[in-house]
């Protein structure tokens, strides 16, 4: 990948840490982020990602940084509904849209071993958060350096979105 393409990656991830650690909502901060490099990612979508948050809808669930990244992805190469309507014979679905998400869903699992967000607590922090509950949201939030743990891996999935988008622009 060239430099340039690189640059935008990292302005991306970059981004999206720093919203992260100044914010706390990682779905909103990763799609925020990748917005301030992608023009194609609304801010209205970026607003709605933060129902995303602390394992979609703060339910323990697959991690908002994931769901925030496939979004971003799939708003620039899922087909559309009116595509899939005009080829109604065609698995335009599976030809065009799975294939990228499970693209996605690897690379990031290939990261972090999973895409739930209590595992992934386990792994930053020794133990899992369940902030589904007020205790266990309690507990996560007095955790020393919950933001920058969790900015990491913010940062990964815009990177990891980024790399994604611009590959697929590089085979257009």
């Amino acid at each position: 990948m060239d430099k340039e393409k690189q640059e935008r990656i990292e302005k991306a991830a970059k981004a999206a840490y720093e919203l992260q650690c100044r914010d706390d909502v990682c779905s909103r901060s990763t799609l925020a982020g990748l917005a301030e490099v992608f023009d194609f990612i609304p801010e209205c979508l970026v607003t709605a990602s933060a129902s995303l948050c602390g394992g979609t809808g703060s339910a323990s669930g697959s991690c908002g940084a994931y769901c925030a990244g496939l979004l971003a992805v799939g708003l620039k190469y899922n087909a559309s509904i009116a595509q899939e309507r005009a080829a109604p014979d065609d698995d335009v679905f599976g030809a065009t849209t799975a294939p990228r998400f499970s693209e996605f869903r690897d690379r990031f699992k290939a990261q972090f071993g999973t895409v739930l967000c209590p595992e992934i607590h386990k792994k930053l922090f020794g133990k899992a958060y369940q902030l589904d509950t007020p205790e266990g949201q309690q507990a996560f939030f007095e955790l020393e350096g919950h933001v920058e743990r969790c900015g990491t891996v913010v940062a990964a999935a815009a990177r990891l979105a980024a790399e994604m988008i611009l590959e697929g622009e590089d085979k257009q």
